[in-house]
């Protein structure tokens, strides 16, 4: 049986403020990390093995305190054979 592999790209736009808490919530997600961040703005990289996963985390991100908007810019499906996760 085989898995798949989701991986997007959010530009979210944070209230300067409220920066670092975004930051901090975002880095203490599992499947999330930074790629880039300025004052105002992050770029997100979100990968899950299920479509449902991966919109979960996108949701919470764009509905954390202090984000303004959250934008996909990127989606990738991969499947994956056995073993490759």
């Amino acid at each position: 049986m085989s898995k798949e592999l989701h991986v997007t790209s959010l530009v979210v736009q944070v209230i300067p403020e409220k920066m670092s808490t975004v930051r901090e919530a975002i880095m203490a997600m599992e499947n999330a990390e930074l790629s880039v961040n300025d004052e105002v703005k992050l770029v997100v990289v979100i990968e899950g093995t299920s479509k449902r996963g991966l919109m979960e985390d996108v949701d919470a991100v764009g509905n954390l305190p202090g984000v303004l908007s959250s934008s996909m810019v990127y989606h990738q499906c991969e499947e994956l054979e056995e073993g490759e996760i």
